[in-house]
């Protein structure tokens, strides 16, 4: 740990602070206004996860405020950061809820993408058990990493709205993951690509603390949306008409008095 040094996480984790030298965002906005014989510094300070980069301007402001001279805490670390995934590519309106930073092609195969959480984003908006991040958070991460990777190095405007299918996936947890830096290892295992579809083997491993904490393994396929959209369409209509049905066949059942 960095002897001079606090890991600043979002207020949600407040329960991975303890006994660390790490602190929350309420608790470094207290730790501000105290006076320098009570921190004398300087501390520097890391971004941890599930911080927004609005709340990182927010205590820069109060840095630049409080300590014009930069004699107390070092906020350069905090300010550093990948550039958040776009929407385009995370496949989500709402940035908050982008867990991935933009992929960064490693070789003709490899890819690496930094995780970072914002503590508004869907999957933390009712709570946070224990000190660890949850395992669906990290699902839904190497979910969008796929996404991520395939439009920015394997779809162009000429495929225009396409469709992504799952067939296959496999998690494997490992160990714990932490709200500080971790990244994924994205590794495309075969690639089957033509006009019309695009097909993928991958294996993601999430790292952390230089130790691999999960293994995710997914068979992918892209479609042109045009090309699903009405068999999509069929099968939702089936499955309208098959409930239907049965519903009606169970009414029927209990006016008779009859089972199956």
């Amino acid at each position: 740990m960095y002897s001079n040094g606090l890991i600043v996480v979002s207020n949600k984790f407040e329960n991975f602070t303890r006994n660390k030298n790490s602190v929350t965002v309420n608790q470094l906005m207290a730790m501000l206004e105290l006076p320098e014989h009570i921190v004398p510094g300087p501390l520097k300070l890391f971004r941890g996860q599930g911080i927004s980069d609005q709340t990182v301007y927010e205590l820069v402001e109060k840095i630049n405020k409080l300590d014009k001279a930069k004699k107390r805490w070092d906020d350069s670390q905090l300010k550093s950061v990948p550039d958040q995934a776009t929407s385009n590519l995370s496949h989500k309106r709402v940035s908050a809820n982008t867990l991935i930073c933009e992929p960064q092609k490693v070789d003709q195969d490899t890819y690496t993408l930094v995780i970072s959480i914002d503590e508004n984003s869907e999957l933390m908006c009712d709570h946070q058990t224990g000190q660890h991040i949850q395992g669906m958070i990290l699902i839904e991460a190497t979910r969008q990493a796929f996404l991520a990777v395939t439009e920015k190095y394997f779809l162009d405007d000429s495929w225009g709205r396409t469709y992504f299918v799952i067939n296959s996936m496999k998690t494997d947890f490992k160990g714990f993951v932490f709200p500080v830096g971790a990244h994924i290892n994205y590794k495309i295992v075969s690639k089957d690509l033509n006009e019309y579809r695009k097909k993928f083997q991958l294996y993601m491993e999430v790292i952390q603390s230089d130790q691999v904490r999960m293994t995710a393994e997914y068979s992918i396929a892209v479609y042109p949306e045009s090309q699903l959209l009405e068999k999509e369409a069929k099968l939702a209509s089936d499955a309208a008409n098959f409930e239907l049905l049965e519903r009606e066949q169970e009414i029927m059942r209990l006016q008779t008095g009859t089972d199956k």
